[in-house]
């Protein structure tokens, strides 16, 4: 029996997305590739909302992305502000120290939203370089207001520039690079974008990219004045990327786009609510006030062991994570995004309430599938 993988990311890929892996690998600087690259970066333009931004795909993770945005616009006597709602946004924290650079933050408590009236206090004080925010935290399932966030920078301090983090957005949640004023976005190809993982997606607008001029380099791989060069000529060569990772990333892109990406928003919402809704029927606290719907994240009944719970549920072929940082025990966190399916999210509630019972939590199975169906 083949698992059911519902973690925040990866997330399961369709057959049409791994055939298109399986082609036959071809030069990297051939015409074939760069045409494919081409319009592979023109979806990337409309999935970020840009009409203006310079797009990039690079192989690597989404953490080689948040690297990138820090090292390209930040300079040796350059300061940031980090807003974190959770592991994930803490991580910008963590990167910007390992790189020698001031860092301050503003983090929530788990489950809320930062304070947007200390956001426009500390940004009175004092003036910082960046800003970065991300947009929907895997950690605590927070889907920050980045359309506010980029209000108040406009307002307080419009020089700043502003990096948004949509690892876990992007695809699932619509995003505004040009309305929102955002200088760095990025993201991975491995959860609502339903690609294996390995891709990183970026845009950059222009100034940020008048901001790396202006710097020392700061890393060479992921130095965007290598990768430009590229980005408009695929036949151009400075390191081989993920050839079939991008024939699988095209495929999917073609598929979102197909769809209509309104539509594949909706479906994501969709599917949040029906898994929140039959969650709700088992008594299960949802973490996040302001939850995007790419997934949820749990807190389990008094009781209820995680480590136990999980490897029960996988013993029925479901896979879920656990939770992190200062929820680590307290709970789940389950995935709802890419390319899974309203029937593979019904099994997998099915089996969640089959192994609370088993755990003995007094359940209704038939209510939480009404509940789901609803």
């Amino acid at each position: 029996m083949q698992e059911l993988l519902l973690i925040p990311g990866p997330t399961p890929v369709s057959d049409d997305v791994l055939d298109a892996m399986s082609k036959p690998v071809i030069s990297h600087t051939s015409v074939e590739f760069a045409n494919l690259l081409k319009e592979t970066l023109s979806y990337v333009k409309d999935l970020f909302g840009t009409k203006n931004g310079f797009p990039f795909v690079i192989t690597g993770s989404g953490t080689l992305g948040m690297e990138m945005a820090i090292t390209n616009i930040l300079g040796e006597k350059d300061n940031l502000l980090v807003l974190s709602h959770g592991y994930f946004g803490d991580r910008f924290e963590e990167l910007a120290k390992h790189l020698g650079i001031e860092v301050d933050k503003i983090k929530a408590n788990p489950g809320e939203h930062v304070d947007l009236e200390l956001l426009r206090k500390t940004l009175k004080e004092k003036h910082y370089t960046a800003v970065t925010l991300t947009h929907v935290d895997t950690s605590t399932g927070v889907l920050a207001d980045v359309e506010t966030v980029s209000k108040i920078l406009q307002e307080v301090s419009p020089e700043t520039l502003f990096i948004v983090d949509g690892v876990c957005a992007t695809g699932g949640v619509k995003e505004e690079f040009d309305n929102w004023k955002i200088d760095v976005i990025l993201t991975g190809s491995q959860k609502a974008l339903a690609t294996p993982p390995g891709l990183t997606l970026l845009t950059f607008s222009k100034r940020a990219i008048e901001k790396r001029n202006s710097i020392k380099p700061r890393t060479y791989y992921g130095d965007i004045l290598k990768w430009i060069p590229v980005m408009e000529d695929g036949t151009k060569y400075f390191a081989t990327p993920s050839v079939n990772l991008f024939f699988s990333l095209h495929q999917s892109l073609k598929d979102i786009f197909d769809m209509g990406l309104e539509n594949y928003f909706k479906k994501h919402e969709d599917l949040a609510r029906r898994v929140r809704n039959a969650m709700n029927e088992l008594g299960l606290k949802l973490v996040a006030k302001r939850p995007a719907p790419t997934l949820s994240v749990f807190l389990y009944p008094e009781g209820i062991d995680d480590k136990t719970f999980r490897g029960r549920l996988k013993d029925h072929g479901v896979v879920i994570a656990n939770t992190l940082a200062e929820l680590y025990g307290k709970g789940f966190r389950i995935g709802h995004m890419g390319s899974i399916t309203k029937d593979e999210l019904l099994v997998a509630v099915s089996k969640i309430a089959e192994t609370f019972e088993e755990l003995g939590v007094k359940v209704s199975k038939g209510n939480v599938i009404n509940a789901f169906l609803s």
